[in-house]
């Protein structure tokens, strides 16, 4: 075990230091050398918080009142997730305080020795991997396979003249783990009941959740299984436009009609953010008989909502709320990223545990944070999009990423940060390019909304150079073999993961300032991006309109203008530009003159992806066709 502090703080000197030297003589007699015991008065208990191997505390309540002792609490609960907390007092905590910590220690009637017990089995049951320790058994045992998949083990690669390389790139252990439900002793995804059970509940209590479930392919379907599970039979859904597309095809699959509400847009950047606070609010009380609050928190490019108010608003109306939190599963794990949405009192949290965390891709969980759930059907929504072959790696995959963040999850975070704020701080003072603040990303509208952004999110202004995002992204990549996360018009997006370390961030900044400077000139490019349209008029629900009879219909003349025979049909497909990734139609909705002109000069764009349009015999758009039938699955041509 790497190495973790044990600190007690109290008002007594001599008493914590009595349990200190004792604990420290228990753990050299078990041979556990890495336990480090501490002793701090109970006013340096900030200094003791900040220390990133701390892992757990005791609070000594002797001689300590009622508002010190549950101050204390709560800055320990806040400091982050991977941190156990107990009371060490003669009398056993009150309510208030036992909703605050891991346990009591009682010090008149138990010894050192076992409290030392108690603490080493906390650590312990944080430190556990259920799966993952059963998958690694089960492979060491080097099993003959007789079922699926039909590698075998790797078997049919190893000696393969054809496929001898392949198995060499990935490596054995991948084939050798990569197994089937057939193996009963690793338990089931779709009916977990041993294993895979104690790793989600483990998850569970790391992240702050009720239950918490893993999903083998990703938050996209993570989004779908609540969608489905709290809509089924249609009614009004609230959602930020800046959705996941997801949220838009469980709309089409369970008959949701969305009601979608504007984000606030940053045009400079090309940065769609949180949606504001008085349009959500006004959305809420006017829309009583919703069902359902999608939100996404943070955004992909860090701003993150306020959410107690909206959630609270949204229950005081019987609105269930979900977060869609996929780029934000490392939030709980340090003080700066707090509060998260299960803190905020969200009904349902999706998380891309991959997209941030050690996990593999596809790996994501979701977590429920209220008792308002009918757990058998939820069970039958998951498995009703899960394979029946999940990919074990991954399964294991998340098993150690939440053991990770419950063990160093604050010490990483807290350099991650520490060394993105460098990052900042190194492009803000050379060259021509700088890294974007909170207030240069917030749209007007939103400046006094409680917003925040996610530190681990650098946007670096690159509106200096005569280049565009996309370029300088392409280039980057070419010359310094860095690739970023996503580009727009005039900037890039880097994520500062808990992967970074000083090397790592010192040779991303060189390389970013080697090419600006190597393309400043002093002529800045006439690039951005392009204000999406407004909001169309919603004719059909989403579902009507994507089952529907469709045809597909040119989008320009013979002479290349726009083709205004579409205005006013009705669009049975999304169009996503992509960046930025925000539909401009989504099935159901009535194509504006606006909308058509941006769609026409959008796929000119060089870089620019169009999700939607068919490109056979020229770019066409699927709108509902005019003849009065539903739910027919045909083209007209």
């Amino acid at each position: 075990m790497a190495p973790c502090a044990v600190a007690i703080v109290g008002p007594s000197p001599e008493r914590i230091l009595r349990w200190r030297d004792g604990l420290d003589r228990c753990a050299k007699e078990a041979g556990e050398s890495a336990l480090d015991f501490l002793a701090h008065p109970i006013d340096a208990l900030s200094h003791v918080l900040a220390l990133p191997a701390l892992k757990s505390l005791v609070i000594d309540t002797r001689d300590c009142s009622f508002e010190l002792v549950m101050d204390a609490l709560r800055s320990a609960q806040v400091r982050s997730a991977d941190l156990d907390i107990f009371l060490m007092g003669p009398a056993a905590p009150d309510a208030p305080r036992q909703q605050l910590l891991n346990g009591w220690l009682d010090s008149d009637l138990q010894t050192i020795p076992q409290a030392y017990t108690r603490l080493k089995s906390a650590l312990d049951e944080r430190a556990e991997t259920p799966f993952a320790d059963a998958l690694r058994q089960y492979v060491a045992q080097v099993p003959k396979s007789w079922h699926t998949p039909g590698h075998a083990g790797g078997n049919s690669l190893r000696n393969s003249r054809w496929g001898r390389d392949f198995y060499e790139a990935m490596g054995a252990h991948s084939f050798e783990s990569d197994l089937s439900v057939s193996v009963r002793c690793l338990d089931s995804l779709l009916e977990p009941t041993a294993v895979i059970q104690r790793a989600q509940a483990l998850a569970a209590r790391a992240f702050g959740s009720r239950e918490t479930y893993f999903v083998t392919n990703g938050t996209s379907t993570a989004n779908k299984v609540v969608i489905q599970h709290v809509m089924t039979g249609g009614g009004k859904m609230l959602v930020d436009r800046n959705c996941h597309k997801s949220v838009h095809h469980a709309a089409i699959l369970c008959g949701a009609t969305p009601v979608y509400l504007q984000p606030a847009v940053n045009e400079k950047y090309g940065i769609y953010g949180p949606v504001p606070r008085k349009v959500l609010l006004a959305a809420i009380a006017q829309n009583p008989d919703a069902r359902l609050l999608v939100l996404t928190s943070c955004t992909y490019d860090g701003l993150r909502y306020d959410l107690p108010q909206i959630v609270a608003a949204a229950h005081a109306r019987g609105i269930r709320v979900l977060i869609d939190e996929a780029w934000y599963a490392h939030g709980r794990f340090h003080p700066e990223l707090r509060p998260t949405a299960l803190d905020a009192g969200a009904d349902f949290v999706t998380q891309s545990t991959h997209k941030t965390l050690s996990a593999y891709s596809q790996a994501s969980m979701v977590h429920i944070g209220s008792d308002n759930l009918d757990r058998a059907r939820f069970r039958n929504d998951i498995n009703m999009y899960a394979s029946t072959s999940p990919q074990y790696g991954i399964i294991a995959s998340l098993d150690v990423a939440r053991m990770q963040m419950e063990m160093e999850g604050y010490g990483l975070l807290d350099r991650a940060i520490s060394l993105a704020n460098g990052i900042r701080a190194r492009l803000d003072g050379n060259g021509p390019v700088r890294a974007l603040g909170l207030d240069e990303l917030l749209p007007a509208e939103i400046r006094d909304d409680g917003i925040r952004l996610d530190p681990t999110k650098i946007t670096i202004d690159l509106s200096a150079l005569p280049v565009s995002g996309t370029e300088f992204e392409r280039r980057l990549f070419e010359s310094h073999n860095i690739q970023v996360e996503k580009s727009t018009g005039n900037a890039v997006t880097a994520l500062a993961t808990i992967a970074i370390d000083e090397e790592r961030a010192d040779a991303f900044c060189t390389a970013v300032e080697s090419l600006a400077n190597s393309l400043y000139n002093g002529k800045p490019a006439a690039t951005g991006c392009a204000r999406l349209p407004q909001l169309s008029e919603q004719v059909m629900t989403p579902r009507e309109a994507y089952f529907g009879v469709r045809e597909r219909a040119p989008l320009t003349l013979d002479d290349g203008t726009p083709n205004t025979g579409l205005i006013g049909r009705i669009a049975a497909d999304e169009v996503v530009p992509y960046p930025p990734g925000i539909p401009v139609l989504v099935p159901g909705q009535r194509i504006s003159e606006e909308i058509l002109h941006f769609i026409c000069g959008a796929i000119e764009e060089s870089g620019l992806e169009m999700h939607g349009i068919s490109r056979e015999n020229g770019a066409r758009v699927s709108v509902v066709a005019d003849t009065g039938e539903k739910f027919v699955s045909r083209d007209k041509k």
